[in-house]
């Protein structure tokens, strides 16, 4: 088992090393919607504690997360818009 505190450092040295990003210095800020999954072995990790832009996210039962932010800092490669003109992403963590 890992511990929480090395849990959240492998996650957060995970997150940054797989999602690329394309820098939107100059546009305005715009609606994020990321959505992921982390898992371990094949198996979802419940109460995986992680942040992302500063926020601090835990996932739910079946590993899974969310969380609604903004472009400023960067648009990650995969990021489409929806209907409503907000940019979703997704973003799966394997330990």
């Amino acid at each position: 088992m890992v511990s929480l505190s090395r849990r959240q450092l492998l996650i957060g040295g995970i997150a940054g090393a797989v999602t690329p990003a394309i820098p939107f210095a100059a546009m305005a800020a715009e609606k994020l919607i990321l959505s992921g999954r982390v898992v371990r072995d094949g198996k979802p990790v419940a109460g995986a504690s992680f942040s992302i832009g500063g926020t601090g996210l835990v996932t739910d039962a079946d590993g899974r997360f969310m969380i609604v932010t903004d472009t400023r800092a960067s648009l990650p490669a995969n990021a489409v818009r929806d209907t409503e003109g907000a940019w979703r992403a997704t973003l799966g963590l394997t330990l």
